[in-house]
């Protein structure tokens, strides 16, 4: 094994990795051949500190979320294939109106980790009755629909992302390109149901 990739294992512990894992098992149109190292990033910390160790030592690298928008080659990757299940699902902050029944929230302020599906997402809005129906069955993780879906970019408020330079920023829909971001989380702001 490459010493480079090795000292990637190593870091996080040789049970974090599979090898030659078939990526196919992990994408919507269950295709593509065999990752030489496959690992599954399940916090922004650990994506962030994948991708920067990647870097630093030039180990090829591919990062994706849920495979809905991906094929791979039958011939696999020649490196470490990186699939991002972050998680987090967070209000941040509310707008709303105190009554006598209680505080009737207008909108809410939502920050969502990048490889979150969207499925989740919606289920998590309508737990919070929050407006969901645009966003139903669009398929795809966050941080993969982020970069071209016009819904999501409308209700953005700000999202963090790791630069190329391996340095974590906070950038406005605008200022986003898939060359040089990999998001990490986005907040957005949502309307309560029936406003």
């Amino acid at each position: 094994m490459d010493n480079k990739i090795k000292l990637i294992i190593d870091s996080f512990g040789k049970d974090r990795f599979k090898f030659n894992e078939l990526i196919g098992n992990y994408t919507a149109l269950k295709v593509g051949g065999p990752a030489k190292v496959f690992f599954i990033a399940f916090t922004q910390r650990e994506l962030i500190k994948i991708i920067t160790m990647c870097r630093g030592l030039t180990v090829p690298y591919f990062l994706f979320g849920t495979g809905s928008k991906i094929t791979i080659s039958d011939l696999g990757f020649n490196g470490i294939v990186i699939k991002n299940r972050t998680k987090v699902v967070q209000t941040v902050s509310v707008k709303g109106k105190v009554t006598k029944s209680g505080i009737d929230v207008e909108e809410a302020m939502i920050e969502v980790d990048g490889g979150v599906s969207i499925n989740k997402w919606v289920e998590y809005l309508d737990s919070e009755k929050l407006e969901s129906v645009e966003f139903a069955g669009i398929p795809g993780s966050i941080g993969g629909n982020l970069f071209f879906n016009r819904f999501l970019q409308n209700r953005t408020k700000s999202i963090k992302v790791l630069d190329s330079a391996s340095e974590i920023e906070k950038i406005e829909v605008g200022s986003l390109r898939p060359k040089n971001h990999i998001i990490l989380s986005a907040v957005f702001k949502i309307k309560a149901r029936g406003i």
